[in-house]
């Protein structure tokens, strides 16, 4: 179906070229059959002097036509087709043979500029009113110039013969159905019969020409026969589509006079409702002459004259030319009455009529209308103003069409987000500025009209990536099913969500500071206690030293300021052991030597190894267990060392009549070893029980106090255990004692050298309870 009227659209846009195409082949055909290739043509066929009397009557023709419809271009073309009979007497002047007449060179040119000139001067936009007779006249004085130095003047004319000429020629040819097509083709209101008839006359005059051309070259009598037809065919077709025009015009008569009955009865009706119309209407000539006003234009204007008013005929007349061309025009136009000024909506409807022209002005008074705008257009300046200068964000989301419609100058200068244009069934996963249409959707179907939705704050990046806080608060502005808009206003928080953030960052500083300054005064007090413990052993051993010269190394005494000596060695070696084994501890260089040994029988011995201790005191120790032996994987000397220290510690601590206690327990669900070391003492207030493991720390830390330390025993402790696997925790009243609960995996070890390790640790550490109790006073030893 599409291919057939492609097919048949071609053929009726082309069917000029086609007829002529169909026409010289039927030419070619009847010369074929009546003539032979070469020789003397059978009767001598001349009809240039006939053709110059059906050019005659052609151009007579033409010249009615052309006055009957005044159309002033039409006597030129009938002068200019009986003058080119005339020249094309035994002439062909536009002959293909490489030969060319400067004369009608120049001829030729001066016509088609002209005509070039004509045609592109009503095809712009502002048409260029030339006047017709001038160019009748001019035309005519043309031709007659040309006729005069063809005849009279140029006996011997200019000629130019080149190779280039050939193609000059042809280009020459061409462009006469060229200029024709384009007046044609251009203007459908005049593809009449006879215009027509002077397209097709282009189109049969280059192709006689092409045939005379060839017979030129080859003397074929056939390409003569063709090429004479088609010229008298170019001189006649006017006398069978002239009379052709002349019936159009009389059935478009006909037509106009039936459709006059109607315009009649249309013109009434009109004019009947112009009178109730609230519009001016009036009716005019080319003169500006009223045909017809209704009462609406009368007394707007309060004019009752023959001619237009004044500023509408002004109005009319600057506008000619673009209604004209346009056959309508509207536009608005300002003008004054007394003291007031008035704005009109106007519409001009050109009308052309036989003998006038004629235009239908209808106007609309749209002052108030335009005084409306003018304030709504200040007033959305106004509010467009407010809009971009608030410093938050704020854009307003269309919930039926799903987009952004609109936003304030501030999204984009610090997003370069505008609104956005994609159409209904965009995804819901689009965003604008953080929050997604979906959840803008959801938003909307839950919120009420006068409601204002506060939602939490929350985190977005602008366009140079810098992270923006905005507090979103959402309110329906439109409630109308199909404009149902929310407005979306993001507060600024960013300033204040930093503040805040500076502010806990500012107190997280001043909390170590205060960490710092109690670090420092730790520290401090933990230097002037290690003097103190330095000193006090180191004094000891010098004056004991000294004592021994003195008594010149007697026996009794010598042995009482040697075991002085040893004592406080050990409690040198305690000190220095102890700072040592930390300092390992957090720098992760101190090993382990994990055996698997009877936790009982190791308990039960290292208790009865400070027994003399307590009871060098006043004070009982006790040991019980729930089992007599059980295997479990500890460290030997680390384990003992932590029992030493918590014994050491409950001695200290503990009065004269006071006890102790030392319990081994088993926890089979937990899987773990329980012993704890439970005394009667002084107790911990809860202020430091919970500061006791820390390092360096002392419940009493007076330099005067009643037992000696350092303050890092416990902190080694709480770290051994950690080792192991295990942990310590204490648990104590004031002035009513301490319990101390260690606690180790109920595990065994893959570890195979238990007698060695067993062994190397008892040989090494013989003196080891010496050691860690060397800081108890009075002991014996």
């Amino acid at each position: 179906m599409n291919s057939r009227k492609t097919l048949s659209s071609l053929i009726r846009s082309n069917i000029i070229a086609l007829s002529i195409l169909v026409l010289s082949g039927l030419l070619a055909f009847l010369a074929a059959h009546l003539f032979t290739s070469g020789g003397e043509i059978p009767f001598y066929l001349n009809l240039d002097a006939a053709n110059i009397a059906i050019a005659l009557l052609s151009s007579t023709m033409i010249l009615l036509y052309g006055y009957y419809t005044k159309k002033k271009y039409l006597y030129i073309f009938a002068l200019g087709l009986l003058f080119g009979s005339v020249l094309e007497y035994q002439n062909n002047l536009f002959n293909i043979d490489g030969q060319i007449d400067a004369t009608f060179l120049g001829f030729y040119f001066l016509i088609v500029v002209l005509s070039g000139f004509i045609l592109t001067a009503k095809l712009t936009y502002r048409i260029i009113r030339i006047n017709a007779d001038f160019l009748v006249f001019l035309s005519i004085m043309i031709l007659f110039f040309y006729l005069y130095l063809r005849s009279f003047v140029l006996d011997d004319p200019l000629i130019f013969s080149n190779e280039m000429t050939y193609a000059l020629e042809l280009i020459m040819l061409s462009a006469i159905p060229v200029l024709f097509g384009w007046y044609y083709n251009t203007f459908s209101t005049l593809k009449n019969a006879m215009n027509f008839s002077i397209y097709l006359g282009s189109f049969t005059y280059s192709t006689s020409m092409i045939f005379y051309s060839i017979f030129s070259s080859g003397n074929d009598y056939r390409f003569l026969f063709a090429g004479t037809i088609m010229e008298t065919m170019t001189f006649g077709l006017y006398i069978i589509f002239v009379p052709l025009a002349f019936y159009e015009i009389v059935r478009e008569k006909d037509e106009s006079i039936k459709k006059s009955e109607v315009l009649k009865k249309n013109l009434f009706m009109f004019f009947k409702s112009a009178e109730y119309n609230e519009n001016i209407t009036v009716f005019v000539n080319s003169r500006h002459q009223i045909l017809y006003s209704n009462s609406k234009y009368k007394i707007f204007f309060n004019h009752y004259g023959e001619y237009l008013d004044k500023d509408m005929s002004n109005y009319l007349t600057e506008k000619y030319e673009v209604i004209k061309y346009n056959m309508n025009y509207s536009s608005s136009m300002k003008f004054n009455l007394g003291d007031n000024t008035y704005i009109l909506d106007v519409d001009v409807v050109y009308i052309e009529q036989d003998d006038e022209e004629i235009f239908c002005i209808t106007a609309k008074d749209i002052t108030v209308i335009r005084a409306m705008q003018e304030s709504l257009e200040r007033s959305e300046y106004k509010y467009r103003s407010f809009f971009n200068l608030i410093p938050d964000f704020i854009f307003l989301y269309d919930l039926v069409r799903k987009r952004v419609v609109e936003a304030n100058d501030i999204v984009y200068n610090d997003f370069r987000n505008l609104p956005s244009v994609k159409p209904v069934n965009m995804p819901a996963e689009e965003r604008f500025m953080g929050m997604s249409f979906k959840e803008l959707d959801e938003i909307g179907e839950r919120i009420s009209t006068s409601e204002i939705l506060k939602l939490e704050t929350r985190k977005i990046k602008d366009h140079k990536g810098q992270d923006i806080y905005v507090e979103p608060n959402v309110r329906l502005i439109g409630v109308e099913s199909n404009k149902k808009q929310m407005l979306v206003f993001l507060r600024n928080v960013t300033n204040s969500i930093k503040l805040h953030e500076l502010r806990i960052e500012n107190e997280a500083n001043i909390r170590k500071l205060y960490i710092a300054e109690e670090n420092e005064k730790m520290f401090n007090e933990f230097f002037a206690n290690m003097s103190h413990e330095l000193r006090t052993p180191i004094n000891i051993i010098l004056s004991a030293l000294d004592m021994m010269d003195i008594s010149e190394y007697e026996k009794g005494k010598t042995e009482k300021y040697a075991g002085l000596i040893r004592h406080n060695s050990y409690r040198l070696m305690r000190i220095v052991s102890n700072i040592l084994d930390i300092t390992k501890v957090d720098s992760g260089f101190y090993t382990l030597h994990m055996i698997n040994q009877d936790i009982v029988s190791f308990t039960e011995d290292t208790v009865m190894s400070v027994l003399h201790y307590a009871e060098g005191k006043g004070l009982k120790i006790i040991f019980d267990t729930e089992v007599e032996e059980h295997l479990v994987a500890f460290d030997l000397q680390s384990l003992e060392r932590v029992l030493l220290n918590l014994l050491s510690n409950a001695i200290k601590f503990t009065k004269k009549g006071g006890s102790i206690f030392v319990n081994l327990s088993l926890d089979e669900e937990e899987n773990n070893v329980y012993i704890d070391v439970q005394d009667t003492g002084i107790g911990i207030s809860k202020d430091n029980v919970d500061h006791i493991f820390d390092r360096f720390i002392q419940v009493n830390k007076s330099t005067t106090r009643d037992t000696e330390g350092t303050g890092i025993g416990l902190s080694i402790v709480k770290k051994l255990m950690n080792l192991m696997e295990g942990d310590c925790i204490v648990s104590s009243e004031l002035d009513k004692g301490t319990t101390f609960r260690l606690i180790l995996k109920d595990e065994l070890t893959q570890e195979t050298d238990e007698v060695a390790l067993e062994k190397d640790f008892y040989e090494k550490t013989s003196n080891r309870v010496d050691i860690e109790f060397s800081d108890i006073p009075n002991a014996e030893r």
